[in-house]
């Protein structure tokens, strides 16, 4: 009888066991989600290098971009074979390995196949808790929770854990008629959605954000005046609520034209993340480019920097020699790593 209470004992303590270090298997995964996970998974699936933050645009980082037409870039990191993508997709080029992977799927995330990136913005990198991505289109859109989506709005949605590239659970996170973006030359064609890390001066922004418009711009200053522009320029927007009720004041972060920025010809943003680059940028164009340093066009990715004598520089990057991207670009997201 004694043996038989040891040997249920003991069985009863390896259960326990076995249990606590499922529970203990099972916390850990649940701990690791959004962005972390995703790319977690990335570096264990492709064998990847860790990386140390970089601060100019290269080849040597990791770009999120979607393209202008259908189109191929070379390769697949799963596949090995030429990646396909439709106007309405964003793919990743995995730096570290220099390839191609999935990153948003429009038709599997449920927008029609008219669904035309415009620009996006990417809230996904190796080390953030929660994997979203901002996105606008070319054109008035339907879209699975939100309804009708303007050309001057913005959406958001969530990456469905554990897929490549789907998303869901959309929402409405720019109402761009309620702060006096309607005509058709008011589009939103660039795009940067400030983290926590802001300048001071705007620190008590509810959200902060750049853009950049298709073509000429009205809107209100915080003193209730006219700021007019073109899509040469980058306007800042400061939200004291987004949603629905979109609500804030807009002020001019970069005037293109004083530049020397061709007309209406800035069409991508990118920007690393900090207060500390607020004065840098980097961007696309819609053609020619041969202003400062800056000499080249479409395809190519340039910066601005306050920090070098307020210049225009670039070609820091090519997504036809440098990527294996055979369409031309116009909306990008860069998480800048070596």
């Amino acid at each position: 009888m004694k043996r038989l209470q040891i040997k249920r004992a003991v069985r009863l303590l390896i259960l326990v066991g076995v249990l606590s270090l499922m529970l203990l298997g099972v916390s850990g995964l649940l701990a690791a989600s959004g962005g972390a996970a995703r790319w977690a998974a990335n570096e264990a699936r492709l064998a990847a290098s860790a990386e140390a933050p970089a601060d100019i645009a290269g080849p040597d980082d990791h770009v999120l971009v979607s393209f202008m037409r259908p189109g191929t870039a070379s390769v697949n990191c799963d596949t090995g074979e030429p990646i396909h993508y439709g106007v309405g997709d964003a793919i990743l080029y995995w730096a570290n390995r220099g390839c191609w992977l999935p990153w948003f799927n429009a038709a599997g995330s449920g927008l029609p196949a008219s669904a035309d990136i415009n620009a996006l913005h990417d809230e996904c990198g190796p080390d953030e808790p929660r994997c979203e991505i901002y996105l606008s289109f070319t054109k008035a859109i339907q879209v699975p929770g939100v309804g009708k989506v303007y050309p001057q709005d913005v959406v958001v949605g969530q990456w469905i854990e554990g897929t490549l590239d789907l998303y869901h659970n959309f929402g409405l996170a720019f109402d761009g008629s309620d702060v006096g973006l309607t005509t058709p030359s008011e589009r939103i064609d660039a795009l940067f959605v400030f983290d926590e890390d802001r300048p001071a001066a705007y620190a008590d922004c509810a959200v902060l954000g750049w853009l950049s418009t298709v073509g000429n711009y009205r809107v209100r200053d915080q003193w209730g005046r006219w700021l007019v522009g073109g899509g040469e320029d980058v306007l800042g927007f400061c939200g004291s609520s987004i949603g629905a009720n979109t609500a804030g004041y807009w002020f001019l972060y970069h005037d293109g034209s004083a530049e020397g920025m061709p007309t209406n010809g800035l069409i991508g943003l990118a920007h690393e993340e900090g207060a500390r680059a607020y004065g840098r940028f980097n961007f696309l164009t819609k053609g020619a480019i041969n202003v400062d340093d800056a000499h080249g066009g479409a395809g190519q990715v340039f910066e601005f920097s306050s920090y070098n004598g307020d210049r225009y520089r670039g070609p820091l990057l090519d997504f036809w020699a440098d990527l294996g991207a055979s369409g031309i670009p116009d909306s990008i997201h860069i998480y800048y790593y070596d």
